[in-house]
């Protein structure tokens, strides 16, 4: 199933009420906003006493990629509970387990990114930075992960928290080197019970303004089958660790 799955991006679906993702930052978000909501309108906030005025500048620029564009205080947040309780990365390792690996019947472990990204594309924003070389202004980030050292046998998985549509979703070229015009990408249109698999290694993708009022919240990490790993000594260009199995990765 790899090798047919590597280079088409496809959209499959999972039972989401088998996992807690939305609850668990439902709950994280309220325990430290009281104006929070729910995640689609986590963007209320700004116009609340929740945040200090630095913190909602933040959100009246487009950020610079690879430098602002992980600087969110949502972001921030996000990664301060991953890393002091367990609860939503053992949902994290319980979805590896029970939906992607199956995905990988010939191959006894797969080889998954420890710490999985989190996006808040909030309206009137960007969840990733602008780069110089990006075609307009309606493109915002126009790049593929082998840019930065990825290796190449990773493939993506996008996982939505709320519901990515329109311009507040990714658009992708739909196979590596396609020469398709950049405004013609497909949108990664995804409901709760969808995920996306495919390889945004070699597969240029970028960001708009998001023009809808909902926020996307959503997660993405890479995975490498076992079998096709490959230890590299590139290092990761946000996380700054090695692509190996304890730095960046860890086997499930």
């Amino acid at each position: 199933m790899y090798d047919n799955i590597m280079y088409d991006n496809v959209v499959l679906e999972y039972n989401p009420s088998h996992y807690k993702f939305y609850n668990c930052l439902t709950t994280h978000y309220k325990s430290i906003y009281p104006s929070f909501t729910d995640l689609e309108n986590v963007h209320d906030i700004l116009n609340s006493n929740d945040l200090t005025n630095d913190e909602k500048t933040y959100y009246k620029e487009i950020p610079i990629f690879g430098q602002t564009d992980r600087k969110s205080v949502f972001v921030k947040d996000f990664y301060r509970f991953i890393d002091t309780d367990y609860t939503f990365l053992a949902e994290y390792i319980d979805f590896i387990k029970n939906v992607i690996k199956p995905l990988f019947k010939l191959e006894d472990k797969i080889v998954v990114q420890k710490t999985p990204n989190i996006r808040f594309h909030l309206p009137g924003c960007s969840n990733i930075g602008k780069r110089e070389t990006d075609q307009s202004e309606d493109i915002i980030g126009l790049h593929y992960d082998g840019e930065f050292g990825h290796p190449v046998e990773e493939l993506n998985i996008v996982l939505p928290i709320t519901e990515m549509f329109d311009s507040n979703s990714i658009y992708y070229e739909p196979y590596p080197n396609s020469m398709t015009d950049v405004q013609t990408y497909l949108c990664m249109n995804l409901k709760k019970q969808n995920f996306f698999m495919g390889y945004l290694n070699k597969c240029n993708h970028y960001n708009k303004i998001n023009t809808t009022i909902q926020t996307r919240v959503s997660l993405d990490f890479r995975i490498i089958p076992y079998s096709k790993f490959k230890k590299s000594e590139n290092i990761s260009a946000t996380a700054n660790v090695k692509f190996d199995i304890g730095n960046y990765y860890m086997l499930v």
